[in-house]
């Protein structure tokens, strides 16, 4: 059995927005995604238009013959011996353009590849600029996490000054001995809704690191239909001033080719109210007749159904 060190998540996203950073203030250094490079350099061999590729040495070729998933196999001009040649070094030595990385009887083989992708790196025969990007990592229902494995560490890091272009850009050591910087350049959106009761999870230390937007209910959008506008308005008046903003029923539950008014006000809206109301029956039973409906009182949950002037 073995264990295979991968990024995560936020570590792929990181490292990507920072290459486009630093790649967008040295446009000398520009070079074509490795990956974009590579797969040209051995389509002929994944096609079958090939049997092999032969890359030449200063005195003599040797002959890739297969790709794996993290290997290069080749041949060399003599002799049935079998070789190969990882791809994830490969890419490390394309991305900082020298072969230093590999030492011992291999590198004589990756010298030669390494020339060849970088020469067919160089965008349009010379090196374009690349456009500084911002990147964005969205996490839903953050409230929800567990916050301390979500972020550890890196709560200081995320902040905008501790970051890679702020006044005092901070690194950190990652178990698996990587150098860590967040780029100021990556934005992290959370997403929660406020009337959850697991709002309570989110601890000072990630509040203070995060601006808040409220996003309240819409009622018009355009090029987009929401459905009964006007109940739904009406519904959410009521326990704006009953129990609060944070309360409203988002406009996502009255949107939907198939939507169904009654069918989504008994089993999706009213068992809400129930519970924002702690089952008070003659609280939620007065916001349903503001919005128009008639309440069936012989039913628990409480059912409705529209009054016929409506």
């Amino acid at each position: 059995m073995s264990f295979e060190k991968r990024d995560g998540v936020f570590k792929q996203i990181a490292d990507r927005a920072l290459k486009n950073l630093l790649e967008s203030e040295k446009p000398g250094s520009i070079k074509k995604d490795f990956d974009l490079v590579f797969n040209e350099l051995i389509k002929p061999l994944s096609l079958g238009e090939v049997d092999e590729i032969e890359i030449p040495m200063k005195k003599a070729s040797f002959y890739i013959n297969s790709i794996t998933t993290k290997s290069i196999e080749f041949r060399k001009n003599e002799g049935d011996s079998k070789h190969s040649l990882s791809i994830e070094s490969l890419r490390k030595m394309y991305l900082n353009g020298s072969n230093e990385l590999i030492v011992g009887g291999l590198q004589p083989y990756y010298s030669p590849l390494l020339n060849i992708l970088l020469e067919k790196g160089k965008a349009n025969g010379g090196f374009d600029r690349v456009k500084k990007q911002n990147y964005v990592i969205i996490i839903d229902e953050i409230n929800r996490a567990n916050i301390s494995r979500v972020f550890g560490e890196l709560i200081t890091l995320i902040e905008p000054d501790k970051r890679s272009h702020g006044a005092i850009p901070l690194r950190c050591k990652l178990p698996s001995g990587d150098d860590f910087i967040v780029p100021s350049n990556l934005y992290i959106l959370g997403a929660m809704n406020t009337a959850d009761k697991s709002i309570s999870l989110l601890d000072i230390a990630l509040r203070r690191r995060f601006e808040f937007e409220a996003m309240y209910p819409l009622y018009e959008i355009n090029g987009v239909e929401i459905n009964s506008a006007n109940i739904l308005r009406n519904i959410n008046s009521n326990i704006k001033a009953r129990k609060g903003a944070d309360f409203q029923i988002g406009h996502a539950y009255f949107m939907g080719d198939n939507f169904d008014l009654i069918s989504t006000m008994n089993k999706k809206v009213i068992p809400l109210l129930l519970e924002y109301f702690m089952n008070d029956e003659k609280e939620v039973k007065e916001i349903l007749q503001k919005a128009g409906f008639t309440v069936d009182v012989e039913n628990w949950p409480l059912k409705v159904s529209l009054n016929e002037a409506n």
